[in-house]
């Protein structure tokens, strides 16, 4: 596993400065740079010495240092208390969203002081992995062309000809073979040396150079993202479904250093907005199944044609009864109980287009409590209200609180659904 001495730990929004004390170097600051202007700083700005981070959270690799970028939507002060606080929210964020495989969260809190969020990402790729070697690494068939001493398959005639004018004894063919050299397996090929070369724990190296034994024989390729959107699994290859699904994260946020040096940059990074907003919506999702709500239906980004070409896209959408209500998450802290304009012009769209009588704009809980419904003031639109309310995302223990969905449902939709129920009977 990592070494807690090469991990830096910073909130979102923060910066990181060039200085001794915090194992931030000026080549470290030079790989990051050089990988920010090449994603158009969509993930931190670049300043003098300094990156400044933005609502992106998770990991970023350069060389022997690891970077975590957590979430942080609380008033407590910057210690060691509140860094592993929202180190374990976010490792359970992720897993709630299946953006990070753990056989549970107790597997996860094995780990949680002395791996970084990158060490489990490591360990789910490799432990897939091995799982397939164990199973046996799939084998397809392979159309190949050789010059050959005997004749195999068919003879390519025309290239027979040109190719072996003078060796009469040779036979240009094409012929099938079956082996491991197939795509799926040139993918786990290509992640698995790009750790070989990034990894600073003997622990995975081990692992890492048992595993590159099974792929002597496939073929390293480039791999670009391409490939992944040509892929098909089918009822013989599902099982590499969650392998490929971490190498293509592996491979596609990979930043060698071409010029030869050392600053390799590997970045597993997620919009904090979007994170928020899945999470919320797996946690209501749930509530489906719960026997006291027959008719809930929860439903995620339902785009609707809004001009011409252009659609718009509600983020949540409740639907019981033939009513909808509209949920829409901002992974802000609201410093008072007035949202920006643009947001609550937001919601009155939602309202009049997807035919909403309740709009909410959800914030992470703070220090404010949720306020009760308002109508929108012109009276042709009295029936249509937006709230304003805010998920408390942990219990008094301070760890990530798992009744959410259920206390969003009871707080905010509970008493408006079983009213317009009675109203509908």
């Amino acid at each position: 596993m990592s070494n807690k001495n090469n991990i830096i730990q910073v909130f979102e929004h923060q910066t990181l400065k060039v200085d001794s004390e915090s194992r931030f170097t000026k080549s470290h600051f030079k790989a990051m740079a050089t990988y920010g202007y090449k994603t158009q700083e969509k993930y931190y700005t670049v300043g003098n010495e300094r990156i400044k981070f933005s609502q992106y959270v998770g990991v970023i690799q350069v060389n022997n240092l690891t970077i975590e970028i957590l979430p942080k939507a609380d008033n407590a002060k910057v210690d060691d208390t509140s860094k592993d606080k929202w180190h374990d929210a976010l490792i359970k964020m992720l897993r709630i969203c299946k953006l990070i495989k753990l056989e549970s969260i107790s597997h996860a809190k094995l780990k949680l002081r002395s791996a970084s969020i990158l060490d489990l990402y490591y360990d789910a790729f490799l432990s897939d992995v091995e799982r397939l070697v164990n199973q046996g690494l799939i084998k397809q068939y392979k159309t190949v062309e050789k010059n050959l001493n005997k004749v195999k398959g068919k003879i390519k005639f025309n290239d027979h000809i040109q190719k072996n004018y003078i060796h009469k004894e040779r036979f240009y063919v094409e012929h099938n073979i079956y082996n491991i050299d197939n795509n799926l397996n040139q993918i786990l090929i290509k992640a698995l040396l790009i750790l070989s070369k990034i990894s600073t724990s003997p622990t995975f190296n081990s692992r890492i150079k048992k595993l590159l034994l099974h792929f002597d024989s496939v073929s390293e390729k480039i791999i670009t993202s391409s490939w992944f959107d040509n892929l098909k699994f089918n009822r013989n290859t599902e099982r590499y479904k969650d392998s490929i699904a971490l190498a293509k994260l592996i491979i596609l946020k990979y930043n060698p250093d071409l010029k030869g040096g050392r600053e390799n940059v590997l970045a597993i990074l997620f919009d904090m907005n979007r994170l928020f907003e899945n999470y919320v919506y797996r946690k209501l999702k749930v509530l489906e199944s719960t026997s006291q709500i027959p008719n809930l239906k929860v439903r995620e980004q339902i785009p609707r044609p809004f001009w011409e070409s252009r659609y718009l896209k509600a983020y949540i959408i409740i639907e019981c009864d033939h009513k909808n209500y509209v949920i829409d998450t901002k992974w802000k802290v609201l410093r008072n109980n007035f949202p920006s304009d643009q947001d609550l012009k937001q919601m009155f769209i939602y309202n009049l287009h997807y035919d909403s009588e309740l709009s909410i704009l959800l914030y992470p809980k703070t220090t404010l409590e949720t306020s009760s419904k308002k109508p929108f003031r012109k009276e042709l639109f009295q029936d249509r209200h937006c709230q304003i309310a805010f998920a408390d995302l942990f219990g008094t223990d301070d760890k990530l609180n798992e009744m959410v969905g259920e206390q969003l449902y009871n707080d905010l939709l509970r008493h408006e659904i079983e009213t317009n129920s009675k109203e509908a009977s």
